[in-house]
């Protein structure tokens, strides 16, 4: 018995497929709208609170500005963070990459090895906790993959998704795979600096250091040319200096 003929195409199939693809775009546009254009949380408008560290990997500060105060916890000390944003009994956990926008999360979605990292400091001095955010491709084999969609700073108070009105650029001197971020203040001026453990390849990693700077405009951070210490990838987790330079609760 032979087989059938294949039906033809019919103009009613080509519109089905337009009106479905059509639906696609404006799903996608109307979320990214939404994003872009205010949608999610909000901060509050309280003054703000002492920051200060629990110890190594806990920071005491009140991010969102409500009047509490909240803990960013970073237990590898990597800048694999997160918040646990508190009110009276009730805890809510929101982990960095929920800092990353829209367009960001659409850009890394075609890898599967896209990792985001965020140090969290007063880089502004302006009292409120800022999150230093980078969204970068994991590095493998010995040359480094230079592939990093989010390299930014978001100014507090944050909101509970982490977003903020105000952002700026961490302007970075190479955009390969960032293995760690710290933020310190070892000069005690009230200014955090970013310190940034980034793939050189070969197994090497090194370390860049950067602060906010405002100069010609610009409202972001500005990482060093010069490369601090070299490292290998299991010697950098042992630089020391962190959240304990906002001094001990």
């Amino acid at each position: 018995m032979s087989a059938s003929p294949p039906r033809p195409r019919t103009a009613r199939t080509g519109r089905r497929r337009f009106v479905v693809a059509a639906g696609a775009v404006l799903v996608l546009t109307t979320v990214g709208a939404w994003f872009l254009w205010g949608g999610g949380p909000q901060p509050g408008d309280h003054a703000p609170l002492a920051i200060c560290a629990v110890d190594d990997t806990t920071l005491r500060a009140d991010v969102d500005a409500d009047g509490h105060l909240d803990l960013v916890r970073d237990p590898r000390r990597d800048g694999s963070s997160q918040v646990v944003f508190r009110r009276g009994s009730d805890r809510t956990t929101v982990d960095v990459g929920s800092a990353r926008g829209f367009w960001q999360k659409l850009r890394g979605a075609s890898k599967d090895d896209m990792v985001t990292k965020g140090a969290f400091g007063d880089f502004d001095g302006d009292g409120h906790v800022d999150l230093a955010l980078f969204y970068s491709q994991a590095h493998r084999g010995d040359d480094p993959t230079h592939h990093m969609v989010a390299h930014e700073v978001h100014y507090g108070p944050l909101a509970r998704d982490l977003r903020s009105e105000r952002t700026g650029t961490v302007d970075v001197v190479s955009t390969t795979f960032v293995y760690g971020l710290r933020a310190t203040d070892q000069d005690r001026d009230g200014r955090s600096e970013l310190q940034m453990f980034q793939s050189e390849g070969d197994g090497v990693v090194g370390h860049y250091s950067g602060v906010r700077s405002g100069k010609g405009g610009k409202d972001g951070i500005v990482m060093s040319d010069e490369r601090g210490t070299w490292y290998d990838m299991a010697g950098w987790p042992r630089y020391k200096p962190g959240w304990r330079d906002f001094g001990v609760c």
